[in-house]
């Protein structure tokens, strides 16, 4: 039992969250972060580092009574992705304003802020905070894991289904045709058997698959328009996620489920009529492969090409590389997981069919044998796949422990290994002891119930895999944090302060750390004087007194603070608003 509990407790250890990253990164808004503009402008725009999709009213901007004085919905300007904004009702008051968005990332995540600006001269901002008007925390835990959940489910789908008709063409069909000593009616029952056993099998996984599909989809319209799983069960939402790229390859995918429940009844068909499986030739020839099991195989390639169509594969550079190593290692992982299913769920069913001992014994040590052959490549292809998108997305030791994403990838990396033990042990133990007995004409015994339980192992373990996989979905690679400034909105005294830190690069770099009032949202005008420091603990450095210089109302710059060594840098801001009194902020900031 400790054995078992251990690699799970590792995993949940180190899937501990970790401060949440976007995967879109804010570089500039129009007008700026609380600009007074002397006319009110057309429309409000927000500028990102990557396309975003502008559904559930995306862009919303509010008066200072909260509310809304955007028309119309969010719109590219000059057709232009990373651009997103929306139209203001002419003949607004003077006073301020209240921007937000909540959008759509490329890799289907969704990202979320605001800011407040002026038009004429500062007045009051609405009461309400950003996070309370874009509906932050309307979604919740619960919205969370049961996204979690259900894309663990839609993996496991993928992987039962696909694994088992991999294991039907690579393992079973050759092995059955190439026994040697069974008896025909032996192998025409087991055949049987093995074909009622896998149709139900596939039954399940498109049903699994049908639901998980239509849980994301309403899940990931819960998470990009701010409510509750439930309250996203609506034909807009609904609607407006399938028009995003998330919901359009989900929404196919959907379809694909569909095409896999209708094909099911033609696997393991055309050949004999009287059991509608394929024909075996009297001296244990070739099989005739099942049409069905070949047309079905379309809707699955598609299946296994959607975590990449609508994740990381597709959006984070080098898409060229990212997109064929996803999906080779979504299509290994899944035949040997779906064919160790097969060997737990359906081989047993079509050996139990067999008339002999020794046909059993036979029939059972055919296909464990290949399939032993099969999964020790599908090993090496997710263990040189996942290395590869490891380097891709994470490159630097110290995020495999600091960041959510990283801290999945070592979970996810030491279970495989886990399952990789267990796995030798069968090849080189196992397989072995099988193929003896059946040789000598016996039914597997002992033999076969050990390696029934190693295989329940493999099973629990890369089920674990699976959670792992479905958690690493949800967290931005470091990789994607590294591209371009970093920034963050906090709390500081009465203020909300916001700090850009350009280019988050070692070497020289430019602060601009901005005041805004808590309760008005006007820039703060009531410092005397701004205070700077940066510090690297990691390397003993600092504190480091950085020039400031003032640029405006609430606005500080500093020109060029020499951030030298990679890692986290603690920069520490101290505004004096009084000969006596004065607040102080840490924020701690990654350096590439």
């Amino acid at each position: 039992m400790l054995r078992r509990s251990l690699p799970i407790a590792i995993a949940l250890l180190l899937l501990a969250p970790a401060a949440a990253s976007a995967h879109a990164r804010l570089e500039g808004t129009s007008p700026p972060q609380g600009a007074v503009v002397k006319k009110e402008p057309s429309a409000v725009v927000f500028e990102f580092d990557e396309p975003v999709e502008g559904n559930f009213g995306a862009v919303r901007v509010y008066d200072a009574a909260g509310d809304r004085v955007d028309e119309g919905d969010a719109f590219h300007p000059n057709g232009e992705g990373p651009k997103l904004g929306v139209h203001l009702k002419p003949g607004l008051p003077d006073g301020s304003y209240t921007a937000t968005y909540r959008v759509v990332s490329a890799d289907g995540h969704i990202v979320s802020s605001g800011y407040v600006f002026s038009i004429g001269k500062a007045g009051a901002a609405p009461a309400e905070s950003v996070g309370e008007l874009i509906g932050g925390s309307g979604n919740g835990k619960v919205t969370e894991v049961a996204y979690g959940i259900a894309r663990g489910l839609e993996y496991a789908a993928i992987a039962l289904a696909v694994g088992g008709v991999a294991f039907l063409f690579l393992c079973w069909l050759p092995a059955l045709g190439a026994a040697t000593g069974v008896e025909e009616g032996s192998r025409r029952s087991a055949a049987a058997a093995f074909a009622r056993r896998l149709r139900l099998i596939l039954w399940i996984a498109a049903a699994l698959g049908l639901l998980a599909t239509a849980a994301q989809i309403v899940l990931e319209g819960a998470e990009a328009a701010g409510v509750s799983g439930f309250s996203a069960l609506t034909k807009t939402i609904v609607e407006e996620t399938l028009e995003t790229n998330f919901g359009t390859v989900w929404g196919f995918a959907f379809l694909a489920w569909l095409a896999v429940a209708l094909l099911v009844p033609l696997v393991g068909g055309s050949g004999d009529p009287r059991t509608n499986l394929p024909a075996v030739r009297e001296r244990g020839g070739p099989l005739t492969r099942p049409l069905g099991a070949l047309l079905i195989a379309i809707p699955l390639v598609y299946l296994i090409l959607c975590p990449a169509l609508a994740g990381h594969g597709s959006s984070q550079s080098p898409v060229a590389l990212n997109f064929p190593v996803n999906a080779i290692h979504v299509a290994a992982m899944a035949i040997w997981l779906g064919g160790l299913a097969a060997l737990l769920l359906v081989l047993p069913a079509a050996t139990r069919a067999a008339t002999t001992p020794a046909d059993r014994g036979r029939l059972l040590a055919g296909p464990l044998a290949r399939f032993s052959t099969v999964a020790l490549a599908m090993v090496g292809l997710i263990m040189a796949t996942g290395l590869i998108q490891a380097y891709v997305y994470v490159r630097h030791l110290g995020d495999l422990f600091s960041t959510g994403y990283g801290r999945a990838v070592l979970a996810k990396f030491l279970l495989l290994l886990c399952v990789m033990a267990v796995a030798a042990y069968n090849r080189r133990s196992s397989v072995p002891r099988l193929e003896a007995s059946a040789a000598r004409g016996e039914a597997p015994g002992r033999p076969g119930v050990l390696l029934r339980r190693a295989i329940r192992g493999e099973v629990a373990l890369l089920a674990v895999v699976l959670g792992v996989t479905a958690a690493l979905a949800s967290y931005a690679p470091p990789i994607a944090a590294e591209a371009g400034p970093f920034s963050i909105m906090t709390t500081a005294g009465p203020t909300t302060l916001e700090m850009d830190v350009d280019p988050a690069m070692v070497g020289a770099n430019q602060i601009h750390v901005y005041f805004f009032d808590a309760k008005t949202g006007a820039q703060y005008t009531k410092g005397k004087e701004l205070t700077v420091t940066a510090m690297q603990h990691e390397k003993g450095i600092g504190p480091l007194p950085l020039k400031v210089e003032h640029a405006g109302p609430g606005h500080y710059v500093v020109q060029d603070a020499l951030l030298n060594v990679p890692g986290e840098w603690e920069i520490e801001v101290t505004l004096r608003i009084s000969q006596f009194d004065e607040f102080a902020k840490k924020v701690e900031v990654p350096v590439r």
